[in-house]
């Protein structure tokens, strides 16, 4: 591990909340099942969006500096947002979570990011048959301060 990963590690959870988090996670992994931990994280995203919306806006460009905005006032990363043909790629970089948590937690951790930006996505008033997903890491080391997600229709 490189010496500014190590920083951002050290750095992206309050060392007074680390053990918080990470013994919390570790019991509601042993309570609940993973999808059900995911449903519960989504919720506390939407809560999140709720409480810092993100006024109306004209183009994708504008919307991802509005996303920044948010995520910057909370010291949460940043998002880049791109258009293709099938949606728009998400790409939240530097999140706590993975920190805060611990990596084995990302199956159900990016729930919170789905309900965050299906939220915002939502206040857009995009269609609702346009779903945000997290995708799965490429490698297990993906997994952490980056997570990937699209919005795109909902598979059936």
């Amino acid at each position: 591990m490189d010496i500014g990963a190590t920083y951002y590690e050290r750095k992206s959870c309050s060392a007074q909340w680390l053990e918080f988090n990470r013994g919390m996670a570790a019991e509601l992994s042993a309570g609940l099942p993973p999808e059900d931990l995911r449903q519960l994280f989504y919720r506390i995203g939407q809560r999140l969006a709720q409480a810092l919306p993100v006024p109306p806006c004209q183009t994708l460009s504008d919307l991802q500096d509005q996303f920044n905005a948010r995520w910057d006032g909370i010291d949460w990363g940043f998002t880049v947002l791109s258009e293709d043909a099938d949606g728009v790629a998400i790409t939240h970089a530097c999140s706590p979570i993975a920190m805060a948590f611990g990596p084995e937690t990302s199956d159900w951790s990016v729930g919170f990011f789905e309900g965050a930006y299906q939220a915002w996505f939502d206040s857009q008033r995009m269609p609702p048959s346009l779903r945000v997903r997290a995708l799965q890491p490429a490698t297990a080391q993906a997994a952490g301060p980056r997570v990937d997600l699209r919005l795109s229709k909902a598979v059936a």
